[in-house]
């Protein structure tokens, strides 16, 4: 007998033992289904979907196990690439809010899930739509100054941005970033996630002269949570340099900048010589110079090293040369001249991105002895 005849067989003993409209049968009929979409074949799957469905509803009616069976089947529909899928998640959560009250803390993870379908389908209105309704109900069960509410608010306030709304935006970023700083132990991962969130949409909005002591503040956070961890510190540090470029204060980076092992300076002269060119591009060229010149003293106590130390330092900083020689002539040179080293980061940086290949002229002629 085959797996399928099987199933079948299964399912015909249970029908004739307890009745054709048992919970049990419901149960065979959602595991058969499952098992033909996991066997890639949906339209074997719908049939006993339905009727498992079917069984469940009247046996139930509005009932949280009827809204978990449609969400099952919906989470299916969804995988597979059905239309059928967004009505069987908005059905689900119809039964699920008429089983358990419009208030229910139970509908919160249910709430979550529909978002991110809505966010999968690129229905952006729609996921803000439930953001709202989580909102809501966070605010009831945990209170409006909850840490729940704070990561509500910051989830909606980045939907929001994404939606081109940043007045909206601002005033629940503003309302998450007070709740987070009123906290008695803040988390710093959440903060700066909620002060980088925030930053963004001043930026939007031209707020600029708020965002610079933001900014501090969001680097402070970084540099306490990954503390323990410079490589991802600098990581960290990287995907703040354009805003940073425009709105902040160059100090409020190198002052934060880990002073660790050999194997993350090639990580501090990438991140310096990148923060480097964003002030060149935002026109602040002595701030730019300075960077520079931090950049190239990262660099020399790569040169510091002993010869096999150095040219794996060097080859972690550019892993992708567009001169080899070059890599293989810094390694051994004994005490190589600060232009030398000018020219050794333009070349970092031509490798490192094709779009920048104009900053290795910038970078030479900033260091020119």
């Amino acid at each position: 007998m085959s797996g399928i005849d099987e199933k079948r067989a299964e399912i015909a003993r249970l029908e004739a033992e307890f009745g054709p409209q048992d919970l049990r049968v419901a149960d065979a009929l959602e595991e058969f289904a499952l098992w033909y979409a996991a066997n890639r074949i949906y339209s074997g799957a719908e049939p006993y979907f339905r009727r498992s469905l079917q069984i469940r509803e009247s046996m139930l009616g509005a009932d949280v196990r009827v809204a978990d069976a449609l969400l099952r089947w919906a989470k299916c529909a969804e995988h597979k690439g059905k239309e059928e899928a967004g009505e069987l998640f908005r059905r689900s959560q119809e039964v699920r809010e008429s089983a358990l009250g419009a208030a229910s803390l139970d509908l919160l993870p249910a709430l979550e899930e529909l978002t991110d379908r809505h966010l999968r389908t690129f229905r952006i209105e729609d996921a803000v739509s439930c953001q709202k309704r989580c909102l809501e109900l966070v605010e009831k069960i945990y209170g409006p100054q909850s840490g729940e509410a704070a990561a509500t608010l910051l989830r909606l306030g980045k939907l929001l941005l994404r939606t081109k709304k940043p007045a909206e935006a601002e005033p629940l970023l503003r309302r998450a970033f007070a709740i987070r700083t009123t906290m008695e132990t803040p988390d710093d991962t959440k903060l700066a996630a909620t002060l980088d969130a925030l930053i963004r949409t001043l930026a939007a909005l031209e707020h600029a002269a708020e965002i610079g002591p933001l900014l501090q503040r969001s680097l402070q956070a970084k540099a306490a949570m990954l503390a323990k961890d410079p490589a991802e510190l600098i990581e960290a540090f990287a995907a703040t340099t354009q805003a940073l470029a425009r709105y902040g204060r160059v100090e409020d980076l190198t002052s934060l900048l880990p002073d660790g092992p050999a194997t993350i300076w090639p990580g501090t002269a990438r991140l310096l010589l990148q923060f480097a060119q964003r002030l060149l591009d935002a026109e602040r060229r002595t701030d730019a110079s300075d960077v520079a010149g931090l950049a190239i003293a990262a660099l020399g106590r790569i040169f510091a090293l002993p010869a096999d130390a150095r040219t794996a330092a060097l080859r972690e900083l550019w892993p992708d040369s567009m001169d080899d020689d070059l890599v293989t002539q810094m390694s051994r040179a004994p005490d190589p001249r600060d232009d030398r080293l000018a020219e050794v980061l333009a070349w970092v940086a031509m490798s490192q991105d094709g779009a920048h290949r104009d900053y290795a002229p910038n970078m030479l002629d900033l260091h020119a002895p």
